[in-house]
């Protein structure tokens, strides 16, 4: 898995570069009339509609594959979640389908969710970019809780469960580098991106993620704190019926 991560980033970083030095008028891809300036640097490097099609039609088609895997991980961890009894309705969403040992209900409930989201769009862009600018602060935060306590524990020379991957002598100076890093970006993420402030250019991932946390908390005070004693080691087997 690292080095499909590797190989995947350095791949990556090559097509950034070459599409940074193919952007030709800025202000007329930033302006373009399909709403997606990457479309118009295409079609400034190609100067041919077929040329910018073809290539958009590959992005979309990597798009298209890897949603498969990210449905795949979003409902494996829904489910997961659930069978560890930390969602609503657990063991409504922790069922197995015992002909297609998947989770079919978990599934269902993601690719719902994402349906319901992708709608917001057609009713106010600002609500759509302030659920993706939460789903960015979101995740850069659950990255930096886990990094917290491993290097509080490095640092107070305390054990730590290694798995088989390490970082060896580096790890605590790469862990106080992501800590950093991931606190620069927490602060600033939420900011809006340009002044004045208005009602429309507002950066809402602030007050939703708050309003996720409170939700999160009263769930965990009513329901959660009772039931949920944390992930399970070993699946049972009527987990599968």
């Amino acid at each position: 898995m690292v080095l499909t991560v590797i190989i995947n980033g350095v791949l990556a970083f090559g097509w950034i570069i070459a599409l940074l030095f193919s952007i030709g008028d800025v202000e007329a891809a930033l302006e373009s009339p399909t709403g997606y300036p990457i479309i118009a640097i295409f079609y400034q490097a190609t100067g041919s509609i077929g040329g910018a099609t073809t290539m958009m039609c590959a992005i979309i088609t990597v798009a298209i594959f890897a949603v498969f895997g990210i449905l795949a991980s979003t409902s494996r961890l829904t489910w997961a979640f659930a069978r560890d009894k930390g969602l609503p309705f657990s063991k409504f969403f922790a069922h197995v389908n015992p002909y297609y040992k998947i989770p079919a209900r978990a599934i269902v409930l993601v690719s719902v969710i994402v349906c319901l989201l992708g709608l917001i769009n057609v009713a106010s862009t600002t609500a759509f970019t302030a659920i993706l600018s939460l789903a960015t602060l979101a995740l850069y935060i659950s990255y930096l809780i886990p990094i917290i306590i491993f290097a509080v524990r490095k640092i107070k020379n305390q054990p730590i469960p290694y798995g088989p991957f390490r970082l060896g002598p580096f790890g605590l100076y790469i862990n106080i580098f992501a800590i950093v890093y991931g606190v620069f970006i927490c602060i600033f993420l939420p900011f809006p991106p340009e002044e004045p402030v208005t009602k429309t250019n507002m950066n809402y991932s602030s007050p939703v993620f708050g309003f996720v946390l409170l939700f999160s908390l009263c769930d965990w005070f009513i329901r959660g704190r009772k039931i949920y004693t944390g992930p399970i080691r070993e699946v049972a087997q009527e987990d599968f019926r």
